[in-house]
């Protein structure tokens, strides 16, 4: 009888440090979950920034190339100007 009841406490030990082992493996799980859902948001917030970032320099963008077109048509009204100075 002692044979089966130190296989008995053999097989509890076993399955109390199984159990241990499950535990802490959900923890450290959670542990790495929380941790990917904080990159997840911090990630998330600097796709925020950067999609402002781009707004405002797409709204430069847009200021800059309509002052250059004007621009641009200025220098070809000045150059008309003068090539029909100098023909006439």
């Amino acid at each position: 009888m002692s044979r089966l009841l130190e296989a008995s406490e053999r097989l509890k030990a076993a399955i109390n440090s199984l159990e241990a082992v499950a535990e802490s493996r959900l923890v450290q799980e959670s542990g790495n979950q929380s941790a990917a859902s904080d990159e997840v948001d911090a990630l998330r917030g600097q796709l925020a920034a950067l999609r402002q970032d781009y707004d405002k320099l797409a709204s430069t963008t847009q200021t800059v190339s309509a002052r250059l077109d004007g621009a641009v048509g200025q220098l070809r009204l000045v150059l008309e100007d003068d090539r029909e100075q100098k023909q006439a």
